[in-house]
């Protein structure tokens, strides 16, 4: 690749590098999420606000840590691209070791990988999910053994006891014995 093509996607990374401070620095800043979400909010009393309001504000709040969270990641893959150049390796798959595409760092000045290498990498990356999810897969397959008298206590047993109490779709089983 050309030394002046090099430095064109060289300033426009260290553009965007600013750029991408600047808004981290704005949303994590003071009045943002630096700030705990009681303090954030607008109102002087929470005596009079409605349930509604504040699932709202938390809603917005998770929206704005995921900018944040997405933010900090595209500025690291910045900056990682920014010490390639330094290196000397920009332009090179750095799986594979082809070089990648001008048209592609035109389009992407911060990617290290050539296309198929980086399908590899987000196929491979299933970490995309909550990390909550493992735990709670499969939904009924978790038991939990009674050591004195080894009963077990699986999800189905647990789902059975809640829907004594009555579901969205019927009534709760007390009441079906009294009325039948």
């Amino acid at each position: 690749m050309k030394m002046d093509k090099v430095h064109n996607l060289r300033e426009r990374l260290r553009q965007e590098q600013q750029d991408l401070i600047k808004l981290e620095s704005s949303l994590a800043g003071p009045g943002g999420l630096g700030e705990p979400m009681d303090t954030a909010a607008t109102e002087l009393s929470a005596y009079d606000q409605h349930p509604g309001d504040y699932g709202s504000q938390m809603y917005e709040r998770s929206k704005d840590l995921g900018l944040l969270q997405n933010t900090r990641e595209r500025l690291a893959e910045v900056e990682e691209a920014l010490e390639a150049i330094g290196r000397g390796t920009y332009g090179r798959c750095q799986t594979c070791g082809k070089i990648i595409p001008e048209d592609r760092l035109e389009a992407l000045p911060m990617t290290l990988y050539c296309v198929e290498c980086k399908r590899q990498l987000e196929d491979k990356d299933v970490r995309n999910r909550p990390v909550e999810e493992e735990l709670l897969y499969p939904p009924f397959g978790r038991t939990f053994t009674d050591e004195t008298d080894s009963n077990a206590f699986d999800g189905e047993d647990s789902w059975e006891a809640v829907a004594r109490f009555g579901t969205a779709s019927g009534v709760a089983e007390d009441e079906e014995d009294e009325e039948g």
